[in-house]
């Protein structure tokens, strides 16, 4: 069963696969799947744990406007392609469980965007749409995340990187966040 764990540092004990922006990696027990620097994009884990399989997903935006160039880049496209991945590694995509990370609004100007909340609305609608259950999030916000998605136990780590904001920061963000010292 998928765990989420916040914690201040992770360092992995398996071999680490490292999972860029708009792409996906799918792999098999003992493995550590990890993204980094989850703005407003999303991390989706899959994992089957009977058999110890899983993915992780990184995805920048909610969909496609037409025929993707990258279908990892998007979370309506990229979610449908890990499922086919972990069929052809042996899953039969029963049971599966997901934890959904990221979908932050980073800077002030962004929230007219909602890209993060779109994220996230996209991916909880295509996993139920496939029967995958959604079993844990760390979602929204103002901070960027890194993930790491043990395969040996079905834990995802979740760390947020201490920023140090100077007035210019403090300003975008409209003074809320950060510290200048």
């Amino acid at each position: 069963m998928l765990k989420l764990r916040k914690v201040t540092n992770y360092i992995p004990k398996q071999p680490l696969v490292t999972v860029g922006i708009a792409d996906y990696k799918v792999s098999s027990n003992p493995k550590v799947l990890a993204t980094y620097a989850l703005g407003s994009c999303v991390a989706i884990t899959i994992y089957d744990s009977r058999r110890r399989l899983g993915a992780l997903i990184h995805a920048m935006l909610p969909e496609p406007k037409g025929e993707p160039d990258n279908p990892a880049k998007y979370v309506a496209t990229s979610i449908p392609h890990a499922l086919k991945s972990l069929k052809e590694l042996g899953s039969p995509c029963i049971g599966l469980e997901a934890c959904i990370v990221g979908g932050a609004n980073i800077l002030k100007s962004a929230l007219n965007f909602r890209i993060g909340e779109r994220n996230v609305a996209v991916a909880r609608e295509v996993l139920s749409k496939y029967g995958v259950r959604v079993v844990c999030e760390d979602v929204g916000g103002h901070v960027s995340r890194n993930v790491f998605f043990d395969l040996t136990n079905g834990e995802v780590y979740v760390t947020t990187p201490k920023v140090r904001l100077g007035m210019l920061g403090k300003k975008l963000l409209g003074g809320r966040y950060g510290s200048s010292k």
